[in-house]
């Protein structure tokens, strides 16, 4: 064996596949790049994207092969036996471990065992660990019927993920940055404080005066409860403060669920904001009492029920809104309202 050959080389397109991962940096197809650059080096049947969150189930977002049946199972009950989700490491920076180092220390659950042979039909999963938050964590799970994956496997997974690691904070920052700028361009250039919580509600993002806005706002720092999980798109607070609920775009796993708050100090009450936007656009009375409800966080069986009229005829009337605002869906009924005034 000449002194520069070694046991194993990088298979072909791997430089090309590494390439793709750098440039899907920010974009939503980032993590599945990540698994399509690793399966040439760490074989597997199928994989499985999910995101772990400290004592909730996990959100299983992405996956290559799974049966639907075993992904109800898992969604059920059986997500509480699995061991990734109360491994001790799971909180570390980062880390590759296989299902069968997991249960080195001890058996595995009789019940996930079978599931994991019968509903899966797997032998052996290898998981690259990326941390979101202090209370969660991203995991690719590389998944092999017949075969369990080798300590070199182990090994160099570990090893790739030093660079993976690095990628991944990139993008994270990408995809807060491209959030933060579009909330910002939401707010219609008036000064704005905006808030990013992940979907167990830890911050992903808090711009630098939302701590002094939030206690003008509502006499504390931090966001209420109540409010953090509310569906309204629109909330008078003190002091002329308004918190608006925009929609977060993009389906990549860090901002699976998140949700975004911009606050804003407002001229106006919202009535009287809501007035001058249904004399700018022609909105009837009718249509200024649906765009109010759905900013309230009402849906169209309960705009129905208190405007008393038919399900059919709330959409109808949204179209009409839709089209005087030259807009497509209820999605981007916030940001026209936000930069029309």
């Amino acid at each position: 064996m000449g002194l520069h050959q070694r046991d194993h080389d990088l298979p072909a397109g791997f430089g090309r596949d590494l390439a793709r991962v750098l440039s899907r940096i920010g974009r939503d197809d980032f993590y599945e790049s990540v698994i399509d650059a690793v399966a040439p080096l760490i074989p597997c049947d199928f994989w499985i994207m999910a995101r772990y969150e400290t004592a909730a189930q996990p959100r299983i977002l992405s996956e290559s092969g799974m049966a639907p049946g075993a992904k109800s199972a898992y969604a059920d009950k059986l997500w509480r036996l699995d061991p990734l989700a109360r491994a001790p490491f799971a909180g570390e920076s980062h880390s590759a471990i296989s299902l069968r180092t997991l249960c080195a220390d001890g058996s595995l659950d009789r019940t996930y065992a079978r599931y994991l042979d019968v509903d899966l039909g797997i032998v052996d999963e290898l998981a690259l660990l990326l941390p979101l938050n202090e209370r969660s964590f991203l995991a690719l799970c590389l998944d092999r019927h017949s075969e369990a994956f080798d300590e070199r496997e182990v090994r160099l997974a570990s090893e790739m993920l030093d660079l993976l690691l690095e990628m991944h904070r990139q993008h994270v920052t990408r995809m807060v940055e491209r959030q933060v700028a579009r909330s910002a361009v939401l707010s219609g250039g008036a000064s704005a404080e905006i808030l990013i919580l992940t979907a167990n509600g830890t911050p992903l993002f808090q711009s630098e005066g939302w701590m002094e806005a939030a206690r003008q706002a509502f006499d504390r720092a931090a966001l209420p409860g109540h409010l953090a999980s509310t569906d309204r798109h629109v909330i008078p607070a003190n002091g002329g403060w308004c918190l608006f609920r925009p929609a977060c775009e993009g389906t990549d796993a860090l901002l699976h669920d998140a949700r975004i708050f911009v606050l804003r100090k407002e001229a106006q009450d919202f009535g009287s904001r809501l007035d001058r936007l249904a004399r700018l656009y022609g909105l009837t009375e009718r249509q200024k009492q649906i765009v109010q409800l759905s900013f309230e966080g009402h849906h169209n069986a309960s705009i129905a029920r208190l405007l008393n009229i038919s399900i059919g005829g709330v959409k109808n009337h949204k179209l009409r809104i839709y089209d005087k605002l030259d807009i497509t869906s209820e999605r981007e009924l916030l940001p026209a309202f936000l930069m029309g005034l």
